[in-house]
């Protein structure tokens, strides 16, 4: 009797440990939580690291929280494509508040400052216009509308490699619900562009319905990181497993190209080709986001020189 006391109460013990585990496991935060290999197979591209910027709004006197509920719904949808890693605006080097001009932000100058955290691209959002209309409604003190909302938005992306833009495009969407007022006395619709389940609802739609332009545009940009710091045989790279880097992957490294300038016009045509300088092997990673390799050919490598999938 003893004895199987004993067992039950080891067992039990046991049970409890694993339940622990494994709850643990569950409350882990999901953008943390890459699987075993890296990436979807060795042919598939690394993750490319982007910046969603707090969404701009043409009403000064619109809450706040309709943007915020946007942004999210739009960075859970790309998510799903496993194409992206999120850098959050509190981890940019500067405020990007304070690049906001005219009520636009200064994608060029944020591209720049972008290129030293790896950032492949830069992406704003802005609500441009709320528009309502009351579909009927019922009769009495406490009254249910129908209204129709519909939100315009636009996205603008620049790529940080080059300073370009690759998207800039404008969406709206409608959708239709029910609100109740007390009392309400007002003929037309002015009051339904206050209600905030309906104008959320419709900027939210306006949003995710840009998740495909966005993703053809970012697989456009070839993937590219850097190379952070060398320290005798072992080279830091400032992309690791997070972004898709897999261990046993070979990177070739190449020089930062010139600028070409179009000789008529004076605009930028984009980055030449740099020189190939070898490849490296990629070995193990460290920190959120890094990785560790080792020279596989070649030298002459610098801190800042690119790498990319040989």
């Amino acid at each position: 009797m003893i004895t199987r006391r004993a067992t039950l109460l080891a067992l039990s013990v046991c049970l409890m440990g694993c339940s622990s585990l494994f709850g643990s496991r569950q409350n882990a935060p999901v953008e943390k939580d890459v699987s075993t290999f890296a990436r979807k197979g060795y042919d598939a591209q690394p993750r490319r690291r982007v910046l969603v910027l707090p969404f701009l709004d043409t009403s000064a006197t619109r809450s706040q929280k309709v943007g915020e509920e946007a942004r999210k719904v739009l960075i859970r949808s790309l998510s799903k494509s496993d194409r992206f890693v999120f850098v959050h605006p509190s981890d940019f080097p500067k405020d990007v508040s304070g690049f906001i001009v005219n009520g636009e932000y200064d994608l060029p100058s944020l591209s720049k400052i972008g290129e030293a955290i790896g950032l492949a691209a830069v992406i704003e959002g802005k609500i441009l216009d709320i528009k309502a209309k009351k579909l009927g409604d019922e009769v009495g003190l406490v009254r249910r509308f129908k209204a129709k909302m519909e939100a315009a938005v636009r996205v603008r992306m620049f790529a940080v490699r080059n300073g370009r833009e690759i998207l800039n495009e404008a969406r709206s969407a409608t959708v239709e619900g029910s609100t109740t007022r007390i009392a309400e006395t007002q003929p037309g619709s002015s009051f339904l562009e206050e209600d905030p389940a309906l104008i959320s609802e419709a900027v939210t739609q306006a949003f995710k319905s840009m998740v495909n332009p966005i993703i053809k545009s970012v697989d456009k940009l070839g993937w590219e990181g850097r190379i952070a710091l060398i320290q005798g045989t072992r080279i830091y790279l400032n992309a690791g497993r997070l972004s898709g880097l897999q261990v046993g992957d070979i990177l070739k490294v190449s020089e930062q190209g010139e600028e070409i300038f179009d000789p008529e016009t004076g605009d930028s045509l984009g980055l030449a080709p740099g020189r190939m300088k070898g490849t490296l092997e990629l070995v193990s990673y460290f920190g959120a986001d890094g990785a560790v390799a080792v020279i596989h050919s070649g030298s002459g490598f610098k801190e800042n020189d690119l790498v990319e999938l040989y």
